[in-house]
């Protein structure tokens, strides 16, 4: 009787014990809940298994609880310290909760395991930068570009870096490289122009915004932040120019509409 129970018992789970396959696939299909249900399946079989694990941090990820991925990932580690794809997702989820320390130390010890990883990298020199490792964060960029060396990104965070260096012609030759390998050039002057706005070269920012703005018109966020580039030296239409922004529901302009009372 007893054996009978328990071929009853493996039965059952084989019949509702889910597909690592099939939650691959839910997840590719971006049903995140699903892949979780079906992995959740999968590890009652084997807590160990290493593929599960991953992917059902990465649905965690995605569906933004953080806390969930992280524990899976640090599972993962627990059995495989060195797991690079697990490191560089703890450092993901750091990075989203705004905790750039952490982030930092999880995408260093990922770049180790696996050091030619183009996205790794970049992700490395922007955690480096949020920390104000600049010199470090250029030399992993350096790394990515050799790498990759028509990843546009790259050279926009380079951009940053140098400017925190103090380099400010190295910066704007970076900015260059970067529209240059840009796909999508008016979003790329847009970017620069906000790189240059919080580095404070003001005039360069508003050729930027300028360009957009002569391209697209209705680019509200372009025309408040050339407003504020411009206050100084033309309040009465930087103001015009902002309250216009803001009635076209442009949040950094509605931000910024105290400048103008």
């Amino acid at each position: 009787m007893k054996q009978l129970f328990a071929i009853a018992i493996i039965v059952l789970f084989s019949s509702c014990g889910g597909s690592f396959d099939k939650a691959n696939q839910y997840f590719k299909n971006q049903q995140f809940g699903d892949a979780i249900s079906e992995l959740n399946w999968v590890l009652f079989m084997k807590m160990s298994n290493l593929e599960a694990l991953q992917l059902r941090a990465m649905s965690y990820e995605a569906m933004e609880k953080y806390n969930e991925a992280l524990t899976d990932y640090k599972r993962i580690t627990q059995l495989a310290p060195n797991d690079p794809q697990a490191l560089a997702g703890m450092g993901k989820v750091y990075w989203e909760l705004e905790e750039y320390q952490q982030a930092e130390k999880h995408f260093l010890l990922a770049a180790k395991e696996d050091p030619k990883n183009v996205e790794l990298l970049i992700m490395l020199g922007r955690s480096m930068i949020k920390n104000e490792n600049f010199k470090s964060a250029e030399d992993f960029l350096y790394e990515a570009k050799k790498l990759d060396p028509k990843n546009a990104s790259i050279y926009f965070y380079r951009g940053i870096v140098q400017a925190h260096l103090g380099d400010a012609w190295t910066a704007a030759s970076q900015f260059n490289m970067y529209i240059m390998y840009s796909g999508d050039n008016l979003t790329a002057y847009y970017n620069r122009g906000l790189a240059y706005m919080r580095m404070g070269m003001v005039d360069w920012a508003t050729e930027d915004f300028d360009r957009v703005l002569k391209s697209q018109p209705n680019h509200y966020n372009a025309l408040a932040r050339r407003a504020i580039c411009l206050m100084d030296t033309n309040p009465s239409q930087s103001c015009r120019d902002l309250r216009l922004a803001a009635k076209h529901g442009s949040e950094f302009a509605k931000e910024n509409l105290d400048k103008c009372m």
